[in-house]
C-alpha cells in the first residue's frame, strides 16, 4: 500500500475511531480531503448513489451561494447550516479511491473500542448520578454536548452490535448488543431509540421481502407529520399574520421532552412549512431558516427570497429533515436528495460479499431515515459521520468495490 493510499485510510479510521466524541473535532478531518476529489474524479465507475450526492451537492452549493456567498468562508456555517458538507464528506471523498485493506477487521475494532469505552463511562456514571433525584439529573450524555448526539452514536453501534448478534449468535454478542441497548435508553434520545427500533423492523422487512409492510413503516411517520401540521400550522400561521412572530408560551410545570414535543407541534414545523409553501419549487436558500423575523420577498412566483440582512448560523432547524430540505431547498431539492437516498438504499441491498456490513449498514439507513422525522438527522454530524464513513469505507474497498458497480444497480446482469 503506497503511502497515498495509508494516508487516506489512516485518516478514514482515525475519523471514523473519533465519532466516539464531538467534543473535539476529530470525526469530521475527511473533510480536509474535499478539495482531492478534483484531483480524484477520474474514476472509472462512480457508485450511482455517490453521483446522486454529487449532484445533490451541486445544488446545495448553488443555493448557498444565490442565498448568501459569504457562508462558504464562515466556520460557523459548516458547523451548523452547512454541516451537511461535513456529513457527507466521507462519501464525497473515500469512494474515489479503490485498494485493498482490512475492512472487517477494523469495524470490529471500532465497535470494540466504542462498547468498552461507553461501558467504562456508563458504569461511571451510574457510581455518580443521583438515583433518588429527578430523572434528568441521570440522563446519560456520554462524550456529547446533546442527548440526541450520543443517541445518534449509540444508534449507530448498536446496529453494528445487533448485526454482529444475528450473524454469530453467541452469547458475548448478545451481552454486548444488550449493554449498547441500555446505555442507549439511559440516553432518554426517543428518537435515537425509536429509530434503531424502526430501523431493526424496516431491516427485517427487507431480509423478509415484506415489503408492504416496510411501505406501511414509512407511511406512518408521513402521517404523522401531516396530522401535526393540520394541528400546528393553522395556529402559525394566525400568529405569523398579525405580528411576523411567533412566541410560544408554555408553562414552568410542562415537562422538557412534552414541551419539545409541542414546540414541534406548534413552532418548528409549521414554521418549515410556511417557507416552503412561500417558496416551493426551490425554497428559499440554504440557511434561510433560522434568519428571523422573516422579509420574504418575491422574485417570480413561486420563488421567493428571505432578505432579512442579518444572516445568522445557529442550531436552529426543523426538527424534521423532510420538512428543513422543503424550507430550505423546495421539493427540488427535497427529490434530488431522496433520490440519492434511496439509490443508496437499493446498492446497500445488494451487498452479497459482506453480510453483517450490509445489514450493519441497512439497520443505521433505516434508523436514520425514522429518526429524522423528529430531528434534523440527515445532517447531523454525530449521527451522520459513523454512518458515512462506515459506507465510505466499504465503497473504498477494492474486493467490495468490484462486485456492488452501477450496472448491476440498474437491473442488468
Amino acid at each position: 500500500m503506497d503511502l497515498q493510499k495509508k494516508f487516506v485510510l489512516g485518516l478514514a479510521l482515525v475519523s471514523l475511531f473519533g465519532t466516539v466524541t464531538n467534543f473535539i473535532y476529530v470525526s469530521p478531518l475527511l473533510t480536509l480531503l474535499i478539495p482531492l476529489s478534483i484531483y480524484a474524479f477520474n474514476k472509472n465507475e462512480l457508485p450511482r448513489p455517490i453521483a446522486w450526492l454529487y449532484a445533490f451537492l451541486a445544488l446545495f452549493l448553488m443555493s448557498v451561494l444565490l442565498y448568501h456567498p459569504l457562508s462558504v468562508v464562515e466556520f460557523g456555517f459548516y458547523r451548523r447550516d452547512g454541516n451537511f458538507i461535513i456529513s457527507y464528506a466521507p462519501l464525497l471523498i473515500l469512494p474515489l479511491f479503490s485498494f485493498e485493506f482490512k475492512l472487517r477487521n477494523h469495524f470490529r475494532q471500532f465497535y470494540l473500542f466504542g462498547v468498552i469505552l461507553y461501558g467504562l463511562l456508563f458504569v461511571y456514571h451510574l457510581l455518580t448520578a443521583n438515583f433518588l433525584g429527578n430523572i434528568h439529573e441521570i440522563v446519560f450524555s456520554g462524550l456529547f454536548y446533546a442527548q440526541n448526539a450520543v443517541g445518534g452514536f449509540l444508534s449507530t453501534l448498536g446496529a453494528l452490535g445487533f448485526a454482529y448478534w444475528y450473524h454469530r449468535g453467541s452469547k458475548k454478542e448478545l451481552f454486548l448488543f444488550l449493554l449498547v441497548l441500555i446505555i442507549l435508553i439511559a440516553t432518554y434520545s426517543r428518537g435515537s431509540i425509536l429509530g434503531l427500533a424502526l430501523g431493526i423492523m424496516a431491516w427485517y422487512c427487507v431480509q423478509t421481502e415484506r415489503m408492504k409492510i416496510l411501505m406501511l413503516l414509512l407511511l406512518i411517520p408521513i402521517l404523522f407529520t401531516a396530522g401535526s401540521l393540520m394541528i400546528g400550522y393553522p395556529y402559525y400561521k394566525g400568529q405569523i399574520a398579525t405580528q411576523n412572530n411567533v412566541q410560544i408560551d408554555l408553562d414552568n410545570d410542562v415537562e422538557q421532552k412534552s414541551a419539545n414535543v409541542m414546540i414541534r407541534i406548534f413552532y418548528t414545523f409549521p414554521r418549515a412549512w410556511y417557507i416552503f409553501l412561500e417558496s416551493p419549487v426551490l425554497g428559499n436558500g440554504v440557511g434561510s431558516y433560522d434568519d428571523r423575523p422573516y422579509d420574504l420577498q418575491e422574485i417570480v412566483p413561486y420563488l421567493t427570497y428571505n432578505a432579512q440582512p442579518q444572516k445568522a448560523h445557529t442550531d436552529a432547524h426543523a426538527h424534521h429533515s423532510y420538512l428543513h430540505f422543503l424550507a430550505e431547498q423546495g421539493i427540488v431539492g427535497l427529490t434530488l436528495f431522496l433520490t440519492f437516498w434511496v439509490s443508496l438504499f437499493l446498492y446497500l441491498k445488494r451487498i452479497k460479499t459482506q453480510p453483517v456490513i450490509r445489514d450493519y449498514l441497512l439497520i443505521v439507513f433505516f434508523t436514520i431515515t425514522f429518526a429524522s422525522f423528529t430531528a434534523h438527522r440527515f445532517t447531523t454530524p454525530s449521527h451522520m459521520l459513523p454512518f458515512t464513513i462506515s459506507v465510505g469505507l466499504f465503497m473504498m474497498h477494492k474486493g467490495n468495490y468490484k462486485r456492488v458497480k452501477i450496472s448491476v444497480l440498474g437491473g442488468s446482469k
